[in-house]
C-alpha cells in the first residue's frame, strides 16, 4: 500500500558514495522571511533537548545481516508480460542500527544497503515467494536482469552504491509503529508512512514492514522493450524482516 509520500530529488555530490543530506536555501533579493518568533525558537531548542537527552539514554541494537532480509519484487507487465519474468531481488549485506529509547516514540534507526552486493532471483526466494516467480529462469537471464538494474538506466551503481533508510516520526503501539520512512535512492530522498510489527526476544529485536514505491518517484524510468510491450512495472514491492541484536552499554 503506498502512504503519503514525499519525494526530493538530490543533485549529485562532488564524490559519488555520499548522499547530499540537505539542499541550500534560496538567497534574499528583494527581502527576507520574517525571523521565528522567540518562543517558537525556545519550544523547538527544549524538543531538540529533549530527543537528545533520550537518544544518550536509548538502548543500541545493531542490525544482523545473516538474520535480517530484505526482498524488492519486481513485476512484469505490458502485452508481452507473460514473455517475462518476475524478479526477487535480495539486499544481503545491509548494516545499521536501531536506538531504542525510554518512550519508544522518540526512538530511531538508519539503514544502508550497498546495492552492488544484491542477489537476484535466487532459487530459495524465488520460491519462497510462489507460483508468480516461477519456473526460475536461467544463468543467463539472471546475470543480464542484474546488469541492467545495475546500469546507467536504472539503480547507476556507479554513482548511488547505497541506499539509506532512516526513521522520522514513529506513532502508535510500541508492538504495532506507523513509521515515517526516509528512503534515499538514486539521488532522491522520499518519504511514506509504513505500518510495522515490532517484537522484543530478550536481547533481539525484531521488525517487519511490507510496502511499495514508484521507481519513477525516485527518478527512476523503468526497463521497457518492444515499444513498450514487455515491460517491468513501476510498482516495486518491498517486503522487510529486521533482527537487531542488542549492544552492551560499555560496547
Amino acid at each position: 500500500m503506498f502512504g503519503n509520500s514525499r519525494c526530493e530529488a538530490k543533485p549529485r555530490a562532488l564524490k559519488p558514495w555520499l548522499f547530499v543530506g540537505l539542499s541550500l536555501g534560496l538567497l534574499c533579493q528583494t527581502g527576507c522571511q520574517t525571523l521565528p518568533e522567540p518562543v517558537a525558537i525556545e519550544h523547538q531548542a527544549a524538543r531538540t533537548s529533549r530527543d537528545e537527552k533520550a537518544l544518550e539514554n536509548a538502548d543500541r541494537y545493531t542490525i544482523l545481516p545473516e538474520l535480517s532480509d530484505v526482498r524488492f519484487l519486481v513485476f512484469r507487465g505490458g502485452p508481452l508480460a507473460k514473455l517475462g519474468h518476475n524478479h526477487v531481488v535480495q539486499a544481503k549485506s545491509l548494516r545499521g542500527e536501531i536506538l531504542l529509547t525510554p518512550d519508544v516514540h522518540q526512538s530511531r534507526f538508519t539503514i544502508e544497503i550497498p546495492v552492488k552486493d544484491f542477489q537476484v532471483d535466487t532459487a530459495d526466494a524465488r520460491l519462497d515467494e510462489g507460483g508468480e516467480f516461477l519456473p526460475q529462469p536461467d544463468e543467463e537471464a539472471i546475470a543480464g536482469t542484474t546488469r541492467n538494474m545495475l546500469g546507467e538506466k536504472v539503480l547507476d551503481a556507479a554513482h548511488y552504491p547505497i541506499i539509506e533508510i532512516r526513521s522520522g516520526a514513529l506513532t502508535g503501539p510500541g508492538w504495532g509503529m506507523d513509521v515515517v520512512v526516509k528512503i534515499k535512492m538514486h539521488g532522491v530522498e522520499c518519504e511514506i508512512v509504513v505500518p510495522t510489527a515490532v517484537e522484543y526476544d530478550h536481547d533481539k529485536l525484531i521488525v517487519t514492514a511490507s510496502f511499495s514505491i514508484k521507481q519513477s518517484d525516485f527518478g527512476i524510468t523503468p526497463m521497457s522493450v518492444l515499444g513498450g510491450a514487455l515491460q517491468v512495472e513501476d510498482t516495486v514491492k518491498i517486503r522487510m524482516r529486521i533482527v537487531a541484536s542488542k549492544q552492551s552499554r560499555d560496547s
